[in-house]
């Protein structure tokens, strides 16, 4: 029987039957300034207020730079306790045949320098950076084993570094010689499963996976349509790889993403990633403000009726998408979004 982690958001609670699930990917979009990260943040305050760590990979580089420093004190009140923050840092280091700790990037970069000038060789730093990444593909985290259950953020902006995080030692390259160029992604090697993200989950023992968002690395580096088939490759590796961590170490794994809407129908709304993305996630749910009707053929039941919001700026709803037990669009819920998060 699957367990549930509690987010304390009394809507997503209700449509999940008490939380989100382990052993699968569930996922949240909707258009931005919404609260999509509020809602991650709680979702990992609640975790790690209830004893589990959360990992949360912060694409967007928000949360170390605002979010937390914003919304914490909050959270604290809102759980009557502190909830640890710490930031995972992580560091390419050389592929070694023994358990000996090898040298990181960083010090190979020094050596490199130091005995080149020893030498009288002539050099740039991206001579430099370019030998240090072909002798160090691999990733290592440096941190500090949480001695308590806490929220821990990994800044992973780039497609190629959130990749190699997940086993996967890949590069992108433009295509030439076409008047559309397009983006490619090459594989430099075999993707393994006991990735850098693989090693994090299991010493720290998270309970909570959380990507914030699975969707700005891609549309960042795939910008066009004829890079689809590089996107969705991309997308369909991390995926793969996080639903055997699902599997393996009975997580749950929540995504946001942003929304991509029809220009002929405003309400064909889906979430960006497709139906790669569609298949992967088991629970998904569209946030939406409280005022935002639906054109449909039925009528939709809200599980909180008591909490509508009315006309309020603050009041959001939860629209189920997909969902097991569930017809799509058929419920949703109502939620109040405060600076102690969403109720």
């Amino acid at each position: 029987m699957m367990e549930k982690l509690p987010t304390q958001i009394k809507a997503l609670d209700l449509l999940t039957d008490g939380g989100l699930p382990t052993g699968t990917i569930s996922q949240v979009f909707g258009e931005k300034a919404l609260g999509k990260s509020i809602l991650c943040f709680q979702a990992a305050c609640s975790t790690v207020s209830a004893g589990r760590t959360a990992v949360v990979l912060d694409t967007e580089q928000s949360y170390m730079s605002y979010l937390v420093g914003y919304r914490l004190p909050g959270m604290t009140k809102r759980f009557g306790k502190e909830i640890p923050i710490q930031e995972v840092k992580l560091e390419k280091v050389p592929k070694s045949s023994t358990k000996k700790k090898g040298v990181s990037r960083s010090e190979l970069v020094s050596l490199l320098s130091g005995t080149l000038t020893h030498a009288g060789v002539a050099y740039s730093e991206n001579h430099l950076s370019t030998v240090a990444d072909i002798l160090c593909p691999e990733f290592e985290f440096q941190i500090d084993t949480p001695k308590e259950p806490s929220v821990l953020i990994v800044q992973m902006p780039a497609i190629a570094d959130l990749l190699k995080l997940h086993g996967v030692d890949a590069e992108t390259h433009v295509s030439e010689g076409s008047k559309n160029p397009r983006v490619e992604l090459r594989l430099k090697s075999t993707p393994v499963y006991e990735s850098a993200l693989y090693r994090l989950i299991e010493q720290t023992k998270a309970k909570l996976l959380v990507y914030d968002s699975l969707s700005a690395p891609l549309k960042s580096a795939y910008p066009n349509t004829q890079d689809l088939p590089a996107r969705s490759s991309s997308l369909a590796m991390l995926l793969s790889h996080a639903q055997r961590l699902c599997i393996q170490f009975d997580i749950s794994v929540l995504t946001t993403s942003h929304v991509s809407i029809s220009p002929i129908d405003e309400w064909d709304r889906k979430p960006y990633g497709g139906l790669i993305l569609g298949h992967d996630a088991k629970f998904s749910f569209e946030l939406t403000k409280a005022t935002a009707g639906r054109k449909l053929k039925w009528n939709p039941t809200a599980v909180n009726p008591e909490d509508d919001p009315g006309e309020s700026r603050d009041g959001k709803a939860i629209w189920v998408q997909r969902h097991p037990a569930m017809a799509d669009y058929s419920q949703y819920g109502f939620t109040m979004l405060d600076e102690e998060g969403f109720h």
